[in-house]
């Protein structure tokens, strides 16, 4: 006799999800609201939660983040009011639960991508549960309830690839419309009477004969600034951000570690009162010696009151935290991005950054950092400048100037970098020296001491070296023809 094989269905089981971690994140994001909503946002949409009242809540609160409104407790409780849908959530009280459930928002990323996982799982449910109804119906073929449980099962991770992976076709398509771009500058440049037009493939850094090499500050990469102590890597890192945001008028953010806002403020002064004496016809500024003690005749103050102004206007924004880590860096920048399209980065320096804690080893938490630098650059596309200190090897060597393996600490460093430049002033104890003479008579024989930028690496171009000219008592420093 025949056994009939009974199908034996699944008792009601309740579908995955976890209501308290909904709340917490809906809770972070009240207590933390310009820092918690774009992180959350970039895991979860108002179909995420399992309970339709926290989607409502999460849906508002992106219209309200989008319309430059903090969407705190109190916010978000006037608005639910003002649209009648308090009761639809569940009153008052749910909304307290939610800022209850959680005590801080440092947790909100990782409590976002767990309710995004739970969503992922039930929208797969849902996939396989109508699979099974359209074999118990037998209606269709067996190849077309194959071709369709196939297709459906390949949707749940189609926005997943489309993610991760980009046709050729996109990306030369995008290679190609740039291209054109580049094309039509240098016709520009030739029917202005430039005979070796170049174009700067990045944000430009304000030195052309650095910019010849390394194709300006390019998106998504890591730039790693390195030198000796007093070399100039503060000095070159401001140049390149006073130049970014006062000619290209694009914001930089600039994270100081070792100088505080006001000395920052105070060097970046000094840069903007560079200026041509017209009566020696020689490179003049304010020296931050002069500002620190203002004796200065009616030009200079009119100098002064000219660079105030540029460097008053200009979009730059200044941290001078003295504890940094990857994580918080990366959460400042995403704040920085979203209110400000802030479009480089700036870090001074990088060995004084700190990584996560339980991290013993020296050489692994600054390749942490270094990676951490790298993910930012990728994450949100601009560029990040990172300077950083070199061992003391290459005082003890005859030939001075550095090389990969005089990176302290790391070689992650190098492996991260996209650029790797290093500075280098043959004579600096003497440049140093002179500095003295600021405003003395032997001034008018004063001479631009050159220095050195040496493209150790360069992942997408050519290595070489840029002469630059280097006026310490502004620390400016200068391309020759501006020279």
């Amino acid at each position: 006799m025949a056994v009939v094989r009974e199908v034996t269905s699944l008792p009601e089981r309740t579908p995955p999800q976890n209501v308290e971690l909904e709340m917490c994140v809906l809770g972070g994001i009240m207590i933390e609201p310009k820092e918690a909503y774009p992180i959350a946002a970039d895991y979860l949409t108002r179909e995420s939660f399992y309970l339709d009242g926290h989607g409502i809540v999460f849906e508002l609160m992106g219209e309200l983040y989008n319309r430059g409104i903090p969407p705190d407790a109190q916010s978000v409780l006037d608005e639910l009011r003002a649209r009648e849908l308090l009761e639809k959530i569940g009153g008052s009280g749910v909304l307290m639960g939610m800022l209850n459930a959680v005590p801080t928002a440092a947790n909100v990323e990782y409590h976002a991508r767990k309710v995004a996982e739970k969503a992922q799982l039930r929208l797969l449910i849902r996939s396989c549960t109508e699979i099974v109804d359209e074999c118990y119906r037998q209606e269709m073929p067996v190849e077309d309830v194959l071709d369709s449980a196939e297709e459906a099962i390949l949707k749940l991770s189609e926005k997943a690839l489309q993610a991760e992976f980009s046709p050729i076709a996109a990306a030369l398509g995008e290679y190609m419309k740039q291209l054109g771009i580049r094309a039509e500058e240098v016709e520009r440049q030739k029917a202005l009477g430039i005979k070796e037009p170049r174009i700067s493939l990045g944000v430009p850094t304000g030195f052309a004969s650095v910019d010849r090499i390394v194709g300006g500050l390019r998106n998504s990469e890591l730039t790693i600034i390195a030198a000796r102590p007093s070399v100039g890597k503060t000095a070159l890192g401001l140049n390149m951000a006073y130049h970014i945001a006062t000619r290209e008028r694009l914001p930089v953010a600039i994270f100081s570690l070792e100088m505080g806002k006001e000395q920052l403020a105070e060097r970046l002064l000094a840069c903007g009162t560079l200026y041509t004496d017209p009566q020696t016809m020689r490179i003049r500024g304010i020296s931050t010696r002069a500002l620190q003690n203002p004796d200065l005749d009616a030009d200079e103050w009119s100098v002064l009151q000219g660079a105030f102004e540029r460097v008053q206007g200009a979009p730059i924004y200044i941290d001078d935290s003295s504890m940094l880590t990857t994580r918080m860096l990366r959460s400042k920048v995403r704040r920085l991005h979203a209110h400000y399209g802030v479009r480089c980065i700036i870090v001074d320096y990088l060995q004084l950054m700190s990584g996560r804690q339980g991290i013993d080893n020296r050489v692994q938490e600054v390749s942490e950092i270094s990676r951490g630098l790298k993910l930012i650059a990728r994450e949100r596309g601009i560029p990040v400048i990172a300077l950083s200190q070199l061992s003391r090897q290459v005082e003890h060597r005859t030939d001075k100037r550095p090389v990969l393996a005089d990176l302290r600490e790391s070689g992650a460093i190098e492996q991260d970098a996209d650029v790797v430049m290093f500075i280098h002033r043959p004579e600096k104890d003497k440049d140093d020296a002179r500095y003295g003479q600021l405003r003395a008579e032997s001034e008018d024989e004063y001479t631009l001491p050159r220095a050195e930028i040496i493209v150790a690496k360069n992942r997408n171009g050519p290595t070489g070296k840029a002469e630059l000219f280097f006026y310490p008592p502004i620390t400016r420093f200068l391309d020759p023809a501006k020279g």
